[in-house]
């Protein structure tokens, strides 16, 4: 406030070591002050950040949640026979549809090559059950994360392991039963 005035007459008037007392004043209550209103502040906006991330994580998996019950209702459609799998040609015709392709689009999964895509889900039986549907679909969601990469980045390596011990073990092979040549004049 008006500090300053009262500070000057003491200082002149009374004595100079005032002055020491007022800077300490002055530094308690304009810096400290503003800096204990500025940690209340962080404190707060770290608080609402932390609650909104609390409410993403709900938010998501609620979401989660609707997306597997929808992707539930999507198989029951396209279960013609009731069966509780569905076949190659039942998966064709569900791909076909264009609400399924673009809800997929909208999942970001790629269908367009069918038979890849049904490949995928499927175990090599040719027919998908809804659990393994509905788990496939949300494995195949968005774009591939970094650590399916890796395993497949291992995968690979593996091979290409396997395949050099091979190589070699076929050139051993072939340095063993190599038909000797007869050097001898006939």
């Amino acid at each position: 406030g008006c500090w300053p005035n009262y500070a000057r007459r003491i200082i002149e008037e009374v004595s100079p070591l005032y002055s020491m007392f007022y800077f300490f004043y002055v530094y308690v209550v304009v810096f400290v002050a503003t800096r204990i209103v500025a940690a209340l502040f962080m404190k707060e906006t770290l608080s609402q950040y932390a609650a909104d991330a609390e409410m993403m994580v709900k938010e998501r998996s609620k979401k989660t949640a609707w997306i597997k019950r929808s992707l539930y209702s999507l198989f029951d459609e396209a279960d013609r026979n009731k069966d509780g799998f569905l076949s190659t040609d039942e998966l064709h015709d569900f791909l076909d549809h264009p609400k399924v392709q673009l809800w997929l689009k909208e999942l970001g999964v790629d269908a367009s090559d069918q038979d890849n895509f049904i490949s995928l889900l499927g175990d090599g039986t040719f027919k998908v059950n809804r659990d393994a549907f509905v788990q496939g679909i949300a494995r195949l969601r968005g774009e591939a994360r970094s650590q399916d990469l890796v395993q497949v980045f291992n995968s690979v390596k593996g091979i290409e392991c396997h395949v050099k011990n091979l190589s070699r073990s076929m050139d051993l092979i072939t340095k063993n039963t190599a038909i000797p040549t007869n050097t001898s004049p006939v």
